[in-house]
C-alpha cells in the first residue's frame, strides 16, 4: 500500500544536534550557527490518509529515566515495536525490532563514522557505516550487503549536502563506481522547529527515515529525481503545510504526496510530552 511504502521507505536524512550517539569530535564551529531549541519530545504520532479523521497508524514514544527513547510502538498498517539499550555514555547500543520476527541492530563507533549491523530476513548481512563531517552531522551513508554465500556488495551511497542553516538541500545518490550521480533529491525550507530534534539520531534514522529529514527545520517541499537516458527525471514529488504550535513546534503537517501522475494526502498529528 501507499503508505506502507510512505513509511518505510528509507531516505537517510540527519539533523545536527548535540547528539551523544555521534559526537565523536570537537565543535568545529566554522562560523555556522548552531540551532538553539528548548528541549521537545514527542509523546505520540498519529498518521491519517486522505482525511484527518481516517487514522491508520498510532505510534507511541516511551523514554527511559535517562531521558533517552526507550521504546516505539507502531500500531496499524505497520505494526512493530523497537526497544533500544543504551551504553553509560548514553551511546545506543543495540536497537531490537519486534515485528512477528525478531532484528537485532548492533552499533559500533570510530573517530568519524558510526556503523550499523543486521541480518535481515533473507539471511543476508546488511552493514551501514555514517561518516561524520567536522561539524558532527552525517554527510555519507555507504550500505553493504553479505549474501549467505559471502558475497559482498554495495547497494547504496548516500551524499548529503548542507546549507549553513543545518538543513540539507540535497541528497546525491551515487554509483558504486564512487563518482557517477544515478539520482536525487532536493529540499525546500519555510521556518519551523523540528519536533524530533532532541531524539537520538541513530533512532531516527532506524525508526522514522520516512517521517523527517534530519534538519533543523522539517521541509516545505521534496523533489526525487532518477537519472535516465542522459538527463534527470522527476519520480515523486511531496509539499508539506504546518499548523505550528505557539513555540513553532508542529501541531500536524498535511504531505501531498505525487508519484506516477497519482496523488494521495496524508496526515501527521504530533503530541509532546
Amino acid at each position: 500500500m501507499k503508505l506502507v511504502q510512505f513509511l518505510l521507505v528509507v531516505t537517510m536524512l540527519f539533523i545536527s544536534c548535540n547528539d551523544p550517539s555521534i559526537d565523536q569530535q570537537g565543535d568545529g564551529g566554522d562560523g555556522i550557527v548552531e540551532p538553539v531549541l528548548e528541549s521537545t519530545k514527542l509523546s505520540a504520532i498519529e498518521v491519517a490518509q486522505d482525511v484527518m479523521t481516517n487514522v491508520v497508524e498510532d505510534i507511541e514514544i516511551l523514554y527511559n529515566q535517562d531521558d533517552l527513547v526507550s521504546q516505539v510502538s507502531f500500531n496499524g498498517i505497520v505494526s512493530a515495536v523497537y526497544t533500544f539499550e543504551y551504553a553509560a555514555n548514553n551511546r545506543l547500543e543495540t536497537a531490537i525490532k519486534n515485528s512477528g520476527t525478531t532484528t537485532i541492530y548492533n552499533f559500533s563507533y570510530t573517530a568519524d563514522s558510526v556503523f550499523l549491523e543486521y541480518t535481515d530476513l533473507n539471511g543476508d548481512l546488511v552493514d551501514k557505516q555514517f561518516f561524520t563531517d567536522t561539524q558532527n552531522r552525517i554527510n555519507r551513508v555507504v550500505t553493504r550487503r553479505t549474501d549467505t554465500a559471502g558475497n559482498p556488495t554495495q547497494t547504496e551511497d548516500l551524499r548529503y549536502q548542507y546549507t549553513a542553516n543545518f538543513n540539507v538541500n540535497r541528497i546525491n545518490r551515487i554509483d558504486a563506481n564512487g563518482f557517477t550521480v544515478n539520482g536525487y533529491s532536493e529540499f525546500t525550507y519555510e521556518f519551523n522547529n523540528n519536533p524530533f530534534t532532541d531524539m537520538n539520531d541513530v533512532v531516527r534514522l532506524i525508526v522514522f527515515p520516512e517521517f523527517i529529514p534530519y534538519t533543523r527545520y522539517l521541509p516545505s517541499s521534496r523533489m526525487d529525481y532518477t537519472a535516465q537516458a542522459g538527463s534527470f527525471v522527476i519520480d515523486r514529488s511531496f509539499a508539506y503545510s504546518y499548523i505550528l504550535q505557539d513555540d513553532e513546534f508542529p501541531r500536524s503537517r498535511e504531505i501531498i504526496k505525487t508519484e506516477s501522475g497519482v496523488t494521495t494526502s496524508f496526515f501527521e498529528f504530533f503530541n509532546y510530552l
